[in-house]
């Protein structure tokens, strides 16, 4: 690794242990964080609309007279978007509320009414925000109400944990049947949809119908929106050849962006809400980055990809636009949706273009795996080839525990070829090699190194174990022999050794096998002279 990119990889890791260490300390300051008034079992909400300004001129007042309703649990809800208020029943202060350093915009204060002799009684919010959603009623009614207005955020936020799910596990299986250690697209476009999944369960409040802490949810819900570019980034990043300068360099300006929140936030200088207009900056300008990559690999082998998620960036872009107006002009609050729809028809682009960019690399794979095989088998034979022999030396170059190498050389194959023919000579090389196969296929890596020469390598085995798979080897040999016109013989030697180098062992075999091959000839011609 060049020294330009060490230290570029020095520089981000230390970003993300900033950005780690930062949102560890805002979640520690979260869970100290005074937990607003709620109810002891359920929740409850019937909409108050404002009637004016205070007396003073100063505020908003939000006033009801109670009816003879009977509640068996009357609460009075409200949804303050971080401004302060008072609540009065009849005059008499309630509860009262200022905003605190990680207050969730979204989230309902409860406050408990009393359950009897509420009729004809007047309950007062005062305000200085005309913002705020004040709501009065019995849970079992309400709840139903909040389950309704929270469907579509529920929805997408399931759909998008399952679908982030599934990716990482698709993942997994790709990892596992292609072997690539740089098949990263995948497990990037999961850990961004795990991340919008997140944000929108978050942001969205709906967990706070199972007690989650408002201020845990606000850290989550900011964190998880503003790390969601990062995984985006990367995701092009891991597509590509060459690594790009400015997504590079994007993806340091959001860490640190998150480093500068998260040190505002624990600080108490800036709320990470406060900070938004900054990541959305960011966004835009990511947004923009990719766009511009995306029409130049419209000219490219990567077009069909590129029109694909130009596709998806044209979704996404419409609805953000759509979600900025919300958010920052229209107040309707339907930001959520117009982000979820945007990066569900974005994740369903890039799905479709890492499923193809997968499939790419399990066909390039298979390629190599077959082309790997073919140079490490012999195909005569179906043994290992030389090719694979040298590569097993090379990775392994020591048998471990008691080992033995064993040379095996086929006697008289090139007076066989002259005689008989080629043919014949390769028939015979056949079925030596099925023969050793049958022998030592369970004991150890069986080669051929060319012509008429193999070689058997075997681990953790005793020398009356070679001696007798060799006795089971010459039996093998004659019984082919009982039905072959011209006989199968075969010289071998072999050596023993302790954790011994496989280089060192096949000269010693090697020279064995040749001192038996001689012997074996000597008695031949002594046999044919008597």
């Amino acid at each position: 690794m060049s020294k330009i990119r060490q230290y570029s990889f020095s520089i981000s890791c230390f970003l993300i242990v900033l950005v780690v260490a930062g949102f560890c300390a805002a979640l520690f300051l979260a869970l100290r964080s005074p937990v607003p008034p709620q109810p002891e079992l359920y929740q409850q909400l019937v909409e108050i609309e404002p009637e004016g300004p205070a007396e003073d001129g100063a505020g908003v007042i939000y006033q009801k007279v109670l009816s003879d309703e009977r509640w068996s649990q009357p609460v009075c809800a409200i949804v303050a978007k971080r401004n302060a208020y008072s609540v009065y029943l009849d005059g008499e202060l309630l509860h009262e509320y200022t905003p605190g350093s990680f207050d969730h915009g979204g989230l309902v204060h409860w406050i408990s009414l009393p359950d009897t002799d509420l009729e004809g009684r007047v309950l007062t919010v005062s305000s200085s925000s005309q913002e705020l959603t004040v709501q009065v009623g019995n849970y079992s009614d309400l709840i139903l109400h909040y389950r309704n207005t929270n469907a579509a955020t529920l929805l997408f936020s399931g759909l998008f944990l399952v679908l982030g799910i599934l990716i990482g596990l698709l993942s997994l299986g790709a990892r596992a049947a292609i072997g690539a250690q740089r098949l990263r697209t995948l497990r990037y476009l999961s850990g961004l949809v795990l991340h919008v999944s997140l944000w929108i369960s978050m942001d969205a409040a709906v967990l706070q119908m199972v007690h989650v802490s408002g201020a845990i949810m606000y850290v989550l819900a900011m964190y998880a929106f503003m790390a969601m570019p990062l995984f985006m980034i990367q995701f092009y990043r891991s597509m590509m050849k060459e690594d790009s300068r400015l997504l590079r360099l994007l993806y340091r300006l959001h860490l640190l962006d998150l480093c500068i929140c998260g040190l505002l936030q624990v600080l108490g200088v800036a709320q990470l809400h406060e900070m938004l207009p900054l990541t959305h900056v960011l966004m835009v300008l990511t947004l923009l980055s990719l766009l511009r990559i995306m029409v130049a690999w419209l000219h490219s082998e990567l077009r069909w990809e590129a029109g694909m998620m130009l596709g998806g960036f044209a979704a996404v872009g419409c609805c953000c636009a759509a979600g900025f107006l919300d958010y920052y002009l229209w107040g309707r609050h339907s930001y959520l949706i117009y982000f979820s729809v945007g990066i569900l028809l974005l994740v369903v682009s890039l799905l479709a273009v890492s499923i193809g960019y997968v499939y790419q690399e399990m066909v390039k794979s298979s390629q190599m795996r077959y082309y790997r095989k073919m140079a490490n088998t012999d195909l005569m034979t179906q043994l290992g080839s030389r090719t694979a022999f040298e590569e097993r030396v090379r990775q392994s170059p020591v048998l471990t525990g008691s080992c033995a190498c064993v040379v095996l050389d086929i006697n008289n194959l090139k007076q066989i070829n002259d005689t008989m023919g080629h043919s014949a000579g390769d028939e015979l090389i056949c079925t030596a090699a099925q023969c050793i196969l049958s022998v030592f296929d369970s004991l150890g890596r069986c080669y051929r190194m060319g012509g008429d020469e193999f070689v058997v390598l075997l681990q953790d085995i005793a020398q009356p174990e070679v001696d007798k798979a060799l006795g089971e080897l010459e039996r093998s040999i004659g019984r082919r022999n009982l039905t072959r016109s011209f006989p199968l013989s075969v010289a071998v030697g072999y050596a023993m050794g302790q954790d011994a180098p496989i280089e060192q062992m096949f000269r010693q075999a090697d020279a064995n096998m040749y001192q038996n091959k001689t012997r074996m000839k000597c008695e031949t011609v002594t046999m044919d002279r008597a």
